[in-house]
């Protein structure tokens, strides 16, 4: 199982540039996606997000990227050399033209436009950005593998602690149509009404129907052991694990309004507190 929060740090070099990637991944209903570069390169952007999206199915993805040259600055010039000399020649012949006093300047050539930053292609960053951003996928997966682990235990945990509190209120069943036999009898004493025995068991089949829980606590047996199952799976089990809490949720809602007595009303609550931390849990499982 794997949690949805996790964090990663890769870094490579290679093609003469070296790269740090950085992967915090948090909770999400869905896979969300959110990646940031040095710059606009909507291509490489691009790449990095398929990449990425190959590895998570689900949380709140933020990649940040930082690249920087391993060449010296003699090595790795800073302005278009190119654009320059086509800049300077054009403003030459322009000065002939129009008679101009000497040759043009270093000024007149950054006026002109002609010191332009080079650009670096995106094909050239990507062989040193795709590898650090591997390496970061790879330990922000294993962070929420580790996470998982504990989550694991601690849904396991709480599905004990729900079977329990299943087994006390169906222990209870048998001592509560007693009770609603003992309180019909009481009643109809304090009233000085007598009935024939056979009318007054049909009463307390009725009442007891009225109160019977059986069908709900066989539901919340199976989705505890549905649940169970879920936890030993490899695939990502947020989105069943929550639709189970709900419905372990509406069952119990079910329990409390039908169950008034103290005994089983305290394991109906003891049951919602354990359903609320589960259902709490299951937000941050993939």
């Amino acid at each position: 199982m794997q949690s949805m929060t996790g964090f990663g740090v890769g870094s490579a070099t290679e093609s003469g540039w070296h790269a740090e990637v950085t992967i915090r991944t948090l909770n999400h209903r869905y896979l969300s996606i959110r990646v940031r570069l040095p710059g606009d390169r909507p291509r490489l952007q691009s790449q990095l997000e398929e990449l990425v999206k190959g590895s998570f199915t689900r949380g709140e993805i933020g990649v940040w990227v930082a690249v920087e040259p391993v060449r010296t600055p003699e090595e790795r010039p800073v302005f278009d050399h190119a654009v320059a000399r086509d800049v300077f020649a054009d403003l030459v012949r322009l000065g002939g033209e129009l008679g101009a006093d000497g040759p043009p300047t270093l000024s007149d050539l950054i006026r002109a436009g002609g010191l332009q930053a080079i650009e670096d292609a995106d094909e050239a960053l990507l062989p040193a950005v795709e590898a650090a951003c591997r390496s970061a996928i790879d330990l922000a997966l294993a962070s929420r593998a580790a996470e998982g682990r504990v989550l694991g235990r601690e849904l396991d945990r709480l599905i004990d602690v729900l079977q329990s509190s299943v087994e006390e209120v169906e222990a209870e069943l048998p001592r509560i149509g007693e009770d609603l036999r003992t309180r019909l009898r009481e009643r109809l004493d304090a009233l000085s009404v007598e009935i024939d025995p056979q009318r007054l068991e049909a009463e307390v089949v009725l009442l007891v129907e009225r109160y019977d829980v059986r069908e709900e606590l066989v539901r919340l047996r199976t989705h505890l052991e549905r649940a169970r199952s879920l936890l030993a799976a490899s695939e990502p089990i947020g989105k069943e694990l929550d639709f189970l809490s709900q419905e372990m949720l509406r069952e119990a809602n079910t329990l409390g309004s039908k169950l008034r007595d103290g005994r089983s009303s305290r394991a109906v609550i003891d049951m919602k507190v354990a359903i609320e931390q589960f259902r709490e849990q299951v937000q941050n499982v993939e």
